[in-house]
């Protein structure tokens, strides 16, 4: 058979070079067909191998790989569902939410979505430019949403990834649910429902037409701060009851409070404190219908509620060690805690994890290079299970190599003595609060009503900055502001405002009882003044 040289083949990565002719057609010496090269007959030139004639491929319109402007909107705002509604299908199938809650989210997000109506609607004047997001409002636009209300000193005209878990807090707030925001953020943070790597949860032809400025929008480039939830989650408020006049209640304070004191392994005593000192300090529990001014911490109903559990406590069981007596064996403060041992006992709650030998769910996030080094192999096939579900994208194809690494149901099965036990919190906190005769004791009583000792609620101490707290109180503190998900210096700054206020309130009834004293002073002397007009009178008549 006889070869032409010409140029590489190119087809499968052939670099062969020597070709052949077959019934018109050109083949590589591997057999690899030409396209578009081919040979006719020319009719005038009998005899010959004719003539070499390109054939041009027809020309295919590119498809647009990224979708632009309202396209672009659309999609976002389609995938933005998709993460919303992954997060409500979690909540009600796997953490046990009541199913209404999907509808709640669903009619919530529904009055949202109105406001991008002008962004997503099809239009036939549509500027065939490129529209790139902005986080400022466009000009030309005549959006609603953009008039006066302003949420952190920042326009909301996108929805935020942030947002969606404000909007399953939003509908457990609305259904009256006992949900704190430390619980929502717990769940984002232990990956039970999509909030970190939430476009892994996304199908693969949907991302790949999402812009740039857009992924990014949906994308988690650091920890979720819980007090970002909060602010978060009042932003969302606030525009929800400026914009469409919707009225949240208040929290479901009976089981919210019932759930922080048994979370503090505290006694049930301090829950008459605690509602008595909410009617002095007019707390309401409630997000407020419009914030004047400079936001306080106090704004928020959670932070209200963690206050008043601290100052019941202070009163009832100080920090500062000095012996109160009290003056009968019914009053509550019969009882003492002793804080090194109450300290002891939330370390041990908190380590329990750790001391089972597991890194502990929602904790993997944390794990930096150091705590590689000190892990055992449990550990260490935790953290691998962990990132191959929330880091690996499964949407890919998997390459050559993948067959040696074998990945999800297979390797768990394949590795010997898998480490899968799961301690419940709730069953964990009932074993915290078995411990409490470690510190609990009581105090002895002093019935005489002229004894010269202190009493309960006497030499209360006010902690105005972090560094004022001793360290029995700094124990206390700092556990009762994680559970809630404030720092430190915010539950600080929220318990002394709160005893400011009733510190005046103390001082506005001191004044009231010493004018009326001296008022009835002054009436018992011009009676007693009149008294003895009257007896002078009645002498000089004589």
């Amino acid at each position: 058979m006889e070869y032409i040289t010409r140029g590489p083949c190119g087809q499968d990565g052939c670099r062969e070079t020597r070709f052949y002719l077959d019934n018109g057609l050109w083949f590589c010496r591997r057999g690899h067909q030409q396209l578009g090269r081919q040979v006719e007959e020319d009719p005038d030139d009998f005899g010959t191998q004719g003539k070499i004639s390109r054939v041009k491929k027809p020309v295919v319109e590119k498809s647009q790989k990224k979708y632009r402007g309202r396209q672009a909107y659309r999609l976002y705002i389609h995938i933005y569902q998709l993460i919303l509604w992954k997060q409500c299908h979690a909540l009600v199938n796997d953490r046990g939410f009541p199913p209404q809650l999907e509808n709640v989210v669903r009619d919530l997000w529904a009055l949202r979505l109105e406001t991008y109506a002008s962004k997503i609607a099809d239009a036939a004047d549509e500027d065939s430019q490129p529209e790139f997001f902005s986080s400022q409002p466009a000009s030309g636009l005549e959006d609603t949403e953009t008039e006066a209300f302003k949420a952190s000193s920042k326009l909301v005209q996108w929805p935020r990834l942030i947002d969606t878990l404000g909007l399953c807090y939003l509908a457990t707030l609305l259904m009256r649910l006992p949900v704190r925001v430390a619980d929502i953020h717990q769940l984002a943070t232990r990956n039970d429902i999509p909030y970190y790597r939430a476009l892994n949860h996304i199908p693969r032809d949907m991302k790949e037409k999402l812009p740039q400025e857009f992924m990014a929008l949906l994308d988690t480039t650091r920890l979720l701060k819980p007090e970002d939830l909060h602010t978060a989650i009042f932003d969302l408020l606030l525009f929800y009851r400026h914009r469409f006049e919707v009225q949240f209640p208040p929290l479901n304070v009976p089981a919210l409070l019932y759930r922080l004191i048994r979370r503090l392994a505290l006694p049930v005593d301090v829950y008459p404190v605690i509602k008595r000192l909410q009617t002095l300090t007019g707390f309401t529990f409630e997000y407020p219908n419009k914030v004047a001014g400079r936001r306080k911490p106090l704004d928020k109903p959670e932070l209200q509620l963690v206050t008043l559990v601290v100052m019941a406590t202070k009163l009832l069981f100080p920090f500062d060690g000095i012996q109160r007596h009290p003056a009968s064996a019914q009053e509550p403060t019969v009882q003492a805690i002793d804080w090194e041992a109450w300290a002891d006992v939330q370390d041990h709650f908190d380590k329990r994890d750790a001391m089972s030998g597991r890194i502990g769910k929602g904790k993997e996030i944390l794990v930096n290079e150091g705590d590689v080094l000190t892990m055992n192999s449990n550990q260490l096939d935790e953290y691998m299970d962990w990132y191959e579900s929330s880091w690996l994208d499964s949407s890919k194809d998997p390459g050559p190599l993948a067959s040696l690494f074998p990945l999800g149901s297979m390797a768990k099965e394949s590795r010997p003595g898998a480490f899968t036990t799961e301690v419940n919190e709730e069953e964990a906190i009932d074993a915290m609060l078995g411990m409490t005769p470690r510190y609990l004791k009581s105090r002895a009583v002093v019935g005489e009503p002229d004894a010269d000792i202190p009493r309960p609620g006497s030499l209360y101490a006010r902690y105005r900055e972090e560094s004022d707290l001793p360290d029995s109180a700094r124990s206390f503190y700092e556990t009762a502001a994680k559970v809630t998900g404030i720092s430190l210096q915010t539950l600080v700054r929220c318990v002394c405002q709160a005893e400011i206020q009733i510190n005046k309130w103390l001082e506005e009834q001191r004044r009231i009882k010493y004018f009326a004293e001296q008022s009835v002073g002054s009436e018992i002397d011009e009676a007693m003044e009149r008294d003895s007009e009257q007896e002078i009178i009645g002498e000089d008549n004589e």
